[in-house]
C-alpha cells in the first residue's frame, strides 16, 4: 500500500491528444503516449510525460513510463496481476452490491465489474484496524458525475478540462484519482488519511 500511495501522489499522464508510436514525425511542443512501453533508458522528448500501457482495470497491474531527463522511467506492474476473476463471495453484478451494508468477514475482497471495482473495505487508505471486519462495508467506485465509468486508462484523450474523477482511491487497491488536463486523462495527486 505504501508504495502504490507514493506512486499515486507523483503522476501526471499523457498531456496532449496524439498518440503514436515514437518519435517521428514528432512536434515540437505536443506530448504524446507511444502506443507500446519504451525500452526503460530509451531517449524521450517530452519532459515529465507519463503514460499508461495495459489492459487490466487496475491501475498497478499496467505498465506505466515517465520521461524524465530525456530518458524513459518504466515501472512495472506491482500489484496482484492479473486481477482474478470474481470468486463466489462477489455479488453478482454491480448493480446488486450492497453499498453501506456491513460485510464482516469479507474485509479486503475486490471485485470487478464491467462498470468498476466494488469490495469490502474500512473506507481509508489506513492500515486495517484489528476490528477491521466490524467495522467494514461495500464500496464501489462513484466517480462524481460526468466521469466515465470504468475508469479511463492514463493518457487517453478527454474533452472536458478540470474534470476530476476520484475511483475509490483511498478505499480499495484499484483505486485511482483522475483529472482531465489538456486533452487527456491524468493521475491527480491525493493523499490518504493514515
Amino acid at each position: 500500500m505504501k508504495k502504490l500511495l507514493l506512486f499515486a501522489i507523483g503522476i501526471v499522464a499523457c498531456g496532449g491528444n496524439v498518440f503514436d508510436g515514437g518519435d517521428a514525425g514528432h512536434d515540437a511542443g505536443s506530448t504524446y503516449c507511444p502506443t507500446t512501453p519504451p525500452a526503460s533508458g530509451s531517449a524521450c522528448n517530452d519532459p515529465q510525460l507519463y503514460c499508461e500501457w495495459g489492459s487490466d482495470p487496475n491501475l498497478s497491474c499496467n505498465t506505466i513510463g515517465q520521461c524524465t531527463g530525456g530518458q524513459w522511467n518504466i515501472q512495472q506492474p506491482y500489484g496482484v496481476c492479473p486481477t482474478p476473476p470474481n470468486g463466489s463471495d462477489c455479488p453478482s453484478s454491480f448493480a446488486s452490491v450492497p453499498v453501506g451494508d456491513h460485510c464482516g468477514a469479507l474485509v479486503g475482497l475486490s471485485c470487478e465489474y464491467p462498470q468498476g471495482f466494488c469490495g469490502c473495505s474500512i473506507g481509508s487508505g489506513g492500515p486495517y484496524p484489528e476490528d477491521a471486519a466490524a467495522v467494514a462495508t461495500w464500496i464501489c467506485d462513484s466517480p462524481e458525475p460526468g466521469c466515465p465509468m470504468p475508469r479511463p486508462k492514463l493518457g487517453t484523450p478527454c474533452s472536458q478540462d478540470g474534470l476530476a474523477c476520484d475511483y475509490s482511491s483511498c478505499s480499495l487497491p484499484s483505486g485511482a484519482s483522475l483529472v482531465c488536463q489538456g486533452g487527456a486523462w491524468q493521475n491527480q495527486p491525493y493523499g490518504c488519511a493514515l
